[in-house]
Parts: structure tokens; C-alpha cells; sequence
């Protein structure tokens, strides 16, 4: 079908649901007499008056009827084929908390497998910014700590689990120990998350206070996984986190130690409601869901 042929037929659509050739020439983007034109070239096409016009009325002849009832179904099935074509090819931008770039790059890895052609891109995203990047469209999906309770995001499957660790200077009293207990926590002064934090992580990730209730002091802000690296370093500031942290950055005067008392850290992925498309469902799809 000639692309002319595309255009009459767009037209025609519009104009039958507005019945009206000022709104419908709005809604495509055309003017008023450039509608006629297309109109009236269709109807040479089929041979027959399509519309009924006067200067207070506009209405379907019983042929408009007719071409509108088979014509709608398939165009309407064109016109989301191109859709889905176009959030098919466009690139899918992954914005992932640093720690979890081991799970990223495994679900890029598995989706790539199973959709060589879908070009994708990871962006790593920051703590003082959480959710930034997703709401400016800047990334299409983001990757973080589960849960998510944000009114405009879905969230999809748990995608990985990571115990509990926590860091601690090298020369902190508690280096010298094999584990250490979260109701342990409020002898100590945990380093402080970005105020900007969604409240359900600086509550769970970083608790307020420990299992058995006791309030955990808090110390400095840091912004960043490498501020509360150096920050843990070269103070008595410790930081609860896990071993997803602990595998992706390494400092020299920094020790890990397992952490009993809390839930593991969760990574979920999630996307902006009103932003979902062919792409977002295709690489959820292919995702692992813990249970």
C-alpha cells in the first residue's frame, strides 16, 4: 500500500471518530484543507461519497460505515505494530545501584542471549539520587534495594539475595571479631544515607534501631558506596551492607564481617508505570524471581 494510501486512511480514522474537520485536522497535526484533500482522495479511491458534510454537520454515508467497520480493526493492529516496532529498536537503558552491577550484568547477559539485536546500556546511579534517573527518563528500568513503595513505579521479581555484612575499620575493636550481631549495633554510630534516601531503605537497610528496639546513632552523610568506604576507614563509623558491596568495591583499611539479626539485601527492579513498554516486559521476562 503506497504511503499516500496510509495517510487518506489516517485521516478517514480521525475523521470518523470527531465528525469534525477542524478537531480532527488538530489531532493529526495537519491543516483543515490538507483533511479535505485526503478525504476527498479516498473517496475517488473507493468510488463513492464517504462523509456527509454540511456547514453544521459532518456524518458517515452508509459506504463510510461500511469501510470503517473493516478498515479500523487492521489499521488499528498496523498502528501497534509500528509502536511496538519502535520501543523495540530503541536502545534499553539499565540504571543499577553500584553494588548490584554483579546481577545487571548476569540479567544483560541472559537477555542478550535470547535478543542479540536489542541494543543495551547500564548506567550507574547514585544513593542521593535514588529514583532520579528513572523519573527524568533517563534510564528505562533501575535496579536497587527491594522493597520499592513508590506510588508511579512497578515493581518486578526479586532478582538477587545478598547476606548482611558490616564494615568496619581495620583497626575498629570489631575487626578482631568472626561476626557481629545487629542488637550489637547500638553500642556503635552507623555512618548517615542521604536524607533524599526513600524511607524504606534508610529504614531497612540502614535501621533506626536494632532488632530488640535500642536507638543506633548516626553519624556523617555519605553519597556514594566509595564516600562510606573512606568514611568507615578513617573513623569508628560502621556501615551494615552485604556482600554484594563487599564483591564489587575493595578498600585497604576496610574489613567485612558477617552480620547476624537482619534480613538479607534484596536487589528488584523497577520501572516507571506510565513509561512501560514492548522492551521494559521483554527484559523483565527473561529476569530470574526469587521466591
Amino acid at each position: 500500500m503506497p504511503l499516500t494510501e496510509l495517510g487518506e486512511l489516517e485521516a478517514f480514522l480521525a475523521l470518523s471518530e470527531e465528525l469534525h474537520f477542524a478537531r480532527a485536522a488538530e489531532r493529526l497535526g495537519l491543516s483543515r484543507p490538507r483533511v479535505s484533500q485526503l478525504i476527498q482522495s479516498l473517496e475517488r479511491r473507493v468510488g463513492g461519497r464517504l462523509f456527509d458534510r454540511t456547514s453544521r454537520r459532518v456524518a458517515l454515508t452508509p459506504s463510510g460505515r461500511f469501510l470503517l467497520d473493516r478498515v479500523k480493526p487492521s489499521f488499528e493492529g498496523v498502528r501497534r505494530a509500528i509502536e511496538e516496532t519502535r520501543a523495540y529498536a530503541r536502545e534499553l537503558r539499565i540504571g543499577f545501584l553500584g553494588p548490584f552491577l554483579g546481577a545487571v550484568d548476569a540479567a544483560v547477559t541472559a537477555f542478550r542471549a535470547t535478543h542479540p539485536g536489542w541494543p543495551v546500556s547500564m548506567t550507574e546511579t547514585r544513593w542521593g539520587d535514588y529514583f532520579g534517573p528513572l523519573r527524568r527518563a533517563e534510564v528505562d528500568l533501575l535496579v536497587s534495594i527491594w522493597p520499592v513503595r513508590e506510588l508511579d513505579l512497578t515493581t518486578g521479581p526479586v532478582i538477587a539475595e545478598y547476606p548482611r555484612v558490616l564494615a568496619v575499620a581495620a583497626d575498629h575493636p570489631l575487626a578482631r571479631r568472626e561476626s557481629v550481631d545487629a542488637d550489637e549495633l547500638s553500642a556503635y554510630t552507623m555512618v548517615e544515607l542521604p536524607r533524599a534516601t526513600p524511607s524504606e531503605v534508610r529504614e531497612g537497610f540502614l535501621p533506626p534501631s536494632t532488632p530488640d528496639g535500642r536507638p543506633i546513632a548516626r553519624g556523617g552523610e555519605v553519597k556514594t558506596q566509595h564516600e562510606m568506604l573512606s568514611r568507615v576507614a578513617t573513623s569508628r563509623e560502621v556501615c551494615p551492607t552485604s556482600t554484594a558491596l563487599m564483591e564489587a568495591y575493595r578498600h585497604p583499611g576496610v574489613r567485612f564481617l558477617p552480620l547476624t539479626g537482619l534480613p538479607p539485601a534484596r536487589a528488584v527492579v523497577s520501572w516507571r508505570t506510565a513509561g512501560e513498554s514492548a522492551g521494559i516486559l521483554e527484559f523483565v521476562a527473561s529476569l530470574p524471581s526469587l521466591p
